[in-house]
């Protein structure tokens, strides 16, 4: 059956990129070990140890502000000279502003602007607005200018007298690689769910709810739905539906399958549901479809999303 060999090609894929990014850290000196405490001049670090040597630039750019002040530093920061191959640094200031950064038309952006969220939606600037003195660690998806292309960014990020320094380290992707379009359905609406549970992890449950409340949310046929610990839909882009129990008559297809109650037995691992539905919204009237459901569970809720056949 198509979708299955779709499902077993992307749950490899998935699987496969899970396995990078977790390797990518294991291979990482531990977060804790890289909290401040480790810099230059405790220990020199060459770039093989991409991690350590991100803690280390982010280091030496704190020393240069304390030695040579705020000014200077801005100075030096946003000239191409800073740069080091894939390393720079980028400063942020108290209105989480960037100050200095090697290419000059990124001046002014905010961290919490369009320049801070990645093509999953993840808001990887209002994170790394968070780092406190101990410093932070964020993972996003980023252009990498050196290679000309969207990579896995690891950057660290410390709070400074105020200001937020930051720099990174680029990794491929292995699934990068293979863009999910519209034209691959089933593979698009995995990734459609797994960046909704992006965004919940950032921005938690109220945020995310009132996020895929609106119409904003929607991407053409497909938007996400999210279902709370009683069964009940608490997140749909249509208001009329928040607040039904799935597993009553909104969660009963008409030829009599309760699709609902099967919603609700989602694990993390996520799963498929398929039934008839007429909610098309980019159908006119109420022609049924089949609706080809993955739903996942995170946090106690089912978060899901569909595409019609």
């Amino acid at each position: 059956m198509r979708k299955v060999s779709i499902l077993s090609r992307l749950a490899a894929g998935l699987t496969a990129a899970a396995l990078f990014v977790s390797g990518c850290h294991y291979h990482m000196p531990l977060h804790a070990e890289m909290d401040g405490r480790v810099t230059m001049a405790s220990r020199q670090v060459s770039k093989a140890d991409r991690a350590g040597y991100t803690v280390a630039t982010v280091e030496k750019a704190l020393r240069h502000y304390d030695s040579k002040g705020r000014e200077a530093t801005l100075a030096y920061y946003n000239s191409r000279e800073s740069a080091d191959g894939a390393w720079y640094v980028v400063i942020a200031d108290e209105d989480r502003e960037i100050v200095a950064h090697p290419n000059s038309d990124v001046l002014g952006e905010s961290l919490f602007g369009p320049m801070g969220v990645d093509f999953t939606g993840f808001r990887h600037g209002e994170a790394i607005a968070g780092a406190t003195e101990a410093g932070k660690w964020v993972d996003y998806i980023f252009f990498n200018p050196a290679t000309g292309r969207d990579e896995y960014k690891h950057t660290w990020a410390v709070r400074h007298d105020g200001l937020i320094f930051f720099s990174g380290w680029y990794q491929v992707l292995p699934t990068l690689a293979l863009a999910v379009t519209k034209a691959e359905p089933a593979e698009y609406t995995v990734a459609f769910v797994e960046r909704a549970v992006r965004y919940y992890k950032a921005h938690g449950r109220e945020e995310a709810v009132a996020y895929f409340s609106s119409a904003e949310s929607v991407d053409g046929a497909w938007y996400i739905f999210i279902i709370d610990e009683s069964g009940r839909i608490i997140a749909h882009p249509v208001p009329g539906v928040i607040g039904h129990d799935v597993r009553g008559d909104l969660g009963v297809d008409s030829s009599g399958f309760r699709y609902g109650e099967l919603a609700l037995s989602a694990t993390e691992a996520g799963m498929w549901v398929d039934h008839l539905s007429a909610s098309n919204p980019t159908k006119d009237g109420l022609e049924e479809e089949v609706k080809h459901t993955w739903v996942v569970r995170y946090d106690g809720v089912i978060i899901g999303s569909g595409w019609y056949e």
